[in-house]
């Protein structure tokens, strides 16, 4: 068991799950504390090297981190002010340590950039404390690691962190710390390093000086939205405040309905259904690929997804081909990471891909970042809509006339169907993944904004992976399908329509054998196909044309002239 010096205890009282972690042996290298706010994590670490006695051993070098020297002046520095000089510490204000009677040493310092880490190449710290970990990268952990040894006698060489869900680090000290045990108190053993590592979870509620002092705190987070309540209140690592998309669910929450939720079980979506492949390339990132099937309603179904790091084109290309060959057929759409234009010697990746799969449709992806954030929002979107705006004026005939004169059929067509009535929305949420997609359903939940200038920006920020598992690539692939996967839907409702219709009458031959039947059926499927579908009534006629092999017409029909608009069902718009 390990001993607090009675000096510290004097000065400083553990709650019971302070006291836990401060008993985790020094045989574990590493510990990491809290999980949830209010919990007492920064005078933890400020105060380990005061109970373990370490202030009192001439010699002693120890370090605490926080991300910028402004988050030290704001909590480390003025928290030890509290401490250390009772403990007749002086502080070097210039140099920010303090040195105790004994001459031991703690420091404060900051790692606002990666190579920040390697300014610390030549130090040997014996203890290295992380306040808010999930702010580091793992790299800047990992450096700083390397510097924590001890030869001092009765100093173990030791890390120890604390920090709550949620941002740029959080997706590596989840998979780090938390989720080998999520209930936390297990001693993990690392094979690579031969070390042990402990997380240790940590409530508001654990914190009886918090709840005394200011009991109102825990009404106030409970006023949060509910992914952040979870994050600071049970320390869900699963759900966070900072997440883009927070509106993901692997499952619903108690008091949200049954399709909250995007995870299906793996299935073999009907072959006549339509697929659009996409593929984010990388070599020491990770190449994903992912493969998504539309249903007729225009939901997605991702049921298959590639992952792999470190191979080389012609080995993903070929994996990624012999996985389609059986419903290439069925392809409408094979969209790959722009950057694949870039020449690697004498080829670009796009001419290695199409030599590799045998593929010359290849197109390259949308890379619209903001756009294709928001599309992913809106197919992870399982709350209906708010009802749509309409002028307090109604339809005026008009207004119609002036906007198909000045602003273009679109246009016009999108002031018509203003005063539609709305279909409800049973389509919800338009993205689903099956369970076997691990990868893509491990990313989603990590996305965090980016921020510049310490404030918070509309895109995604970007974050590397692991050998075990990718960073940002799985997302980056989802935004590529879901992109292709919108303007199939936008231009191709007829497609779907046949399809189904091909579909039943094969159905139908299966069972009947009636090849008579199934010749006058198809023979009528191709004669409605050939029909113009866009017909304008009035002085303007509708426009046939064709985009992306598929046939398109734009249709203004004319509405009723009643109050309020049309009162009767239209002609699909083919999808205006």
């Amino acid at each position: 068991m390990i001993q607090v010096t009675s000096r510290a205890e004097k000065l400083w009282s553990p709650h019971q799950v302070q006291a836990d972690f401060v008993q985790t042996p020094w045989t574990v290298f590493e510990a990491m504390f809290g999980g949830a706010a209010g919990g007492g994590k920064s005078e933890l670490l400020l105060m380990l090297p005061v109970v373990y006695g370490f202030h009192e051993i001439p010699g002693f070098n120890g370090i605490l981190f926080r991300r910028t020297f402004p988050q030290l002046e704001e909590s480390l520095i003025p928290r030890s002010q509290e401490f250390y000089k009772y403990l007749g510490a002086t502080y070097n204000d210039t140099k920010h340590y303090w040195t105790f009677p004994s001459g031991a040493v703690v420091r404060f310092s900051y790692l606002d950039k990666d190579k920040d880490a390697r300014d610390h190449d030549t130090a040997e710290y014996h203890y290295a404390g992380f306040d808010e970990l999930t702010a580091f990268t793992e790299f800047m952990y990992r450096y700083i690691t390397s510097r924590v040894r001890s030869t001092l006698t009765g100093v173990p060489p030791l890390i120890r962190s604390a920090t709550n869900p949620g941002n740029i680090g959080h997706a590596w000290v989840r998979d780090r710390f938390v989720a080998p045990a999520r209930q936390g108190r297990t001693i993990l053993y690392d094979e690579i390093a031969k070390s042990k590592r402990i997380f240790i979870p940590a409530k508001l509620t654990d914190n009886p000086h918090l709840m005394e002092k200011d009991p109102g705190y825990i009404n106030r987070l409970r006023l949060l939205p509910l992914a952040e309540q979870k994050a600071k209140l049970d320390g869900d690592w699963w759900s966070f405040s900072g997440q883009v998309f927070d509106q993901y669910r692997e499952e619903p929450y108690p008091d949200e309905p049954s399709n909250a939720c995007h995870v299906v079980a793996d299935f073999e979506p009907p072959y006549w259904w339509p697929r659009v492949l996409a593929v984010d390339w990388g070599y020491s990132a990770h190449t994903w690929a992912g493969w998504a099937a539309i249903a007729p309603d225009s939901r997605a179904f991702l049921y298959r997804e590639y992952c792999r790091n470190r191979q080389d084109v012609s080995v993903w290309a070929a994996d990624i081909a012999r996985a389609s060959q059986f419903e290439l057929d069925n392809i409408v759409a094979k969209v790959i990471d722009p950057s694949a234009q870039q020449k690697r010697g004498t080829k670009t990746i796009l001419e290695q891909v199409i030599e590799s799969t045998g593929w010359s449709d290849w197109e390259l992806a949308d890379n619209d970042r903001i756009g294709g954030k928001m599309l992913v929002q809106e197919f992870l979107r399982w709350q209906p809509r708010p009802p749509r705006y309409v002028p307090l004026e109604g339809y005026k005939q008009e207004t119609f006339d002036y906007i198909m004169r000045n602003q273009g059929l679109e246009q016009a067509a999108e002031y018509y169907r203003m005063f539609e009535p709305e279909a409800p929305e049973t389509n919800l949420p338009r993205l689903q993944i099956t369970r076997s997609c691990a990868e893509l359903r491990r990313a989603i939940p990590l996305c965090v904004y980016e921020e510049k200038d310490g404030r918070p920006t509309e895109d995604v920020a970007e974050w590397r992976g692991t050998e075990e598992h990718p960073g940002d690539d799985p997302y980056d692939g989802v935004r590529y399908l879901l992109k292709a996967v919108d303007r199939f839907v936008r231009i191709s409702k007829r497609e779907f329509t046949k399809r189904a219709q091909l579909s039943a009458v094969s159905e139908r031959l299966e069972k009947t054998g009636d090849w008579n039947t199934y010749y006058r059926q198809m023979g009528k499927i191709e004669a409605e196909q050939r029909k113009v579908v866009g017909i304008h009534r009035g002085r303007n006629r509708g426009r046939h044309f064709v985009a992306s092999g598929l046939p398109r017409a734009h249709v203004i029909p004319t509405p009723s002239k009643a109050y309020g608009g049309p009162t009767r069902k239209e002609p699909d718009t083919g999808g205006l």
